[in-house]
């Protein structure tokens, strides 16, 4: 993104003119072209007149919109390319073009062309950036309008932001995986101004924009190219890592890939980040969020979503990353509980307080044996000011031995005061030995017997079956709204 002042200026629509304004990795270096080599890149300017052409120096895909309407394709196009075969009402008038569906992703910009005695004028911006990060699917590969539909240009178009996509077909995040012939990893390909189709890039200067938000969708082509879990956790960590060195203040949020692959060593990559006091990093749970062989994708494939795939996942990631944008309210936090002590606790094991191995307060609870029931407590009801459409549950959950653990396992919260009563429940998820963070929608949770009154819960069991004596510990149990 170029970062220029709003100019009130009248402009001609050549390449210097500073009311075109630039989102994306661009190289400004030449007088003749401004170019991006990562899909996804776009312009924006006001213009004049009945009619404007686009100048490009290379042949590839564009899309444009004027005034709000539809995205017109311009497939394999180069040269002049005329936006305007029906000239428009005469007056002022938005544009935006953007590059993507090709594996160079070169957008090489030279100018517009303007009616004559016609002007261009600053166009409105998002106060806010978010940046995407991923493969083929962020780059909507398989919809015929590419990068323009899929979940990262709708859902960020939606919240009124600007963004950027650094995003590649067939990337993995490790280095030496990947299904392109050339292996580098986005772990790799991240920190350069060009995307993986361009040999012996220069570095990316991180200090040309700054994203509010950043969002981390990787792992289908490591899954598709046996990337050893334990090798893509370490990674991912390291990549956690070094994107947030580049970005201090910018919340960073990890997707599930959609297809459910490396789940658990992408969340045991974000727990391990947060241990170290990253409070800023976020996992997003998007199981559900897409039906496997259904139209939610391509060719009913299961792999890369469809444009209606792709709408749907936007919608359910908007409501997440609004919160965090200029104006936003962060979501509220109510403690169901500090776990400081055992008062009203139950457990099947030996409960005590761990007052040297805890995430938050003076302690943390600690149950230690073989038995399924960790913990349970019934609380002197609590409104939480949740609603299923906005609440979650959070809390931190260390477990000594996760090869010791059972598949029947459950996290239970209500507001009847007993099991199976007005009760959300969910699965644990994966988990890791060690602290693990464990974040559960309301949407997503199953419910027995009832639904529960979010203004009077008052009840909480964590039980997980064991196949040898473990050491559990719970704290800093929250409801987030």
């Amino acid at each position: 993104m170029k970062n220029v002042a709003i100019n009130v200026v009248p402009g001609n629509g050549s390449l210097g003119d500073t009311n075109i304004k630039y989102f994306g990795r661009w190289d400004f270096s030449s007088t003749t072209q401004y170019i991006s080599y990562w899909g996804g890149a776009y312009i924006k300017v006001n213009f004049t007149g009945t009619t404007v052409k686009f100048k490009v120096g290379n042949t590839t895909n564009y899309y444009a919109r004027i005034d709000n309407g539809p995205w017109v394709s311009y497939i394999g196009a180069s040269g002049t390319i005329d936006l305007t075969s029906t000239p428009l009402a005469a007056g002022t008038h938005t544009l935006s073009v953007a590059q993507g569906k090709d594996y160079s992703y070169v957008f090489n910009f030279q100018g517009l062309i303007l009616d004559d005695g016609a002007v261009t004028n600053a166009p409105s911006t998002g106060t806010d950036l978010i940046e995407y990060i991923g493969d083929s699917i962020t780059a909507g590969y398989t919809d015929p309008q590419a990068n323009v539909s899929d979940y990262a240009w709708v859902c960020a178009e939606a919240l009124g932001t600007e963004h950027t996509q650094i995003a590649y077909p067939g990337i993995a995040l490790v280095n030496g995986f990947g299904l392109n012939a050339d292996k580098t990893g986005m772990d790799l390909q991240y920190f350069k101004a060009r995307s993986l189709a361009n040999a012996n890039s220069p570095a990316w200067d991180f200090g040309t924009y700054t994203p509010k938000i950043i969002v981390i969708n990787l792992g289908q082509n490591d899954n598709s190219t046996s990337v050893p879990d334990d090798t893509f956790q370490a990674d991912y960590i390291s990549f956690l890592a070094n994107v947030r060195a580049k970005f201090p203040n910018a919340e960073i949020f990890v997707m599930r890939t959609l297809a459910g692959v490396k789940v658990a060593p992408t969340l045991a990559a974000v727990n391990a980040r947060v241990a170290t006091g990253d409070t800023r990093l976020h996992y997003i749970d998007t199981n559900g969020w897409l039906t496997p062989n259904s139209a939610d994708y391509t060719g009913n494939s299961g792999v890369h979503p469809s444009v209606d795939g792709h709408i749907k996942v936007a919608n359910l990631l908007k409501p997440i990353l609004a919160p965090y944008l200029t104006g936003g309210t962060p979501p509220v936090s109510v403690y169901l509980d500090h776990c400081d002590a055992i008062s009203g606790w139950a457990s099947g094991n030996t409960l005590s307080l761990n007052t040297s191995d805890k995430k938050e307060g003076s302690g943390a609870l600690q149950a230690v044996g073989s038995s399924i029931l960790d913990f349970q407590k019934v609380f002197t009801p609590i409104n939480t000011g949740a609603a299923i459409t906005n609440g979650s549950i959070r809390f931190w959950y260390y477990v000594s031995d996760a090869s010791l653990l059972g598949s029947n396992n459950q996290v239970e919260l209500g507001s009847g005061g007993n099991n199976d009563v007005n009760e959300y429940n969910w699965d644990i998820g994966p988990l890791n030995n060690g602290w693990n963070l464990i974040t559960k929608t309301f949407a997503s949770a199953g419910t027995t017997g009832g639904t529960p009154n979010l203004n009077a819960i008052n009840w909480l069991r964590i039980y997980h079956a064991k196949t040898g004596s473990v050491i559990t510990r719970i704290d800093a149990i929250q409801i987030l709204h």
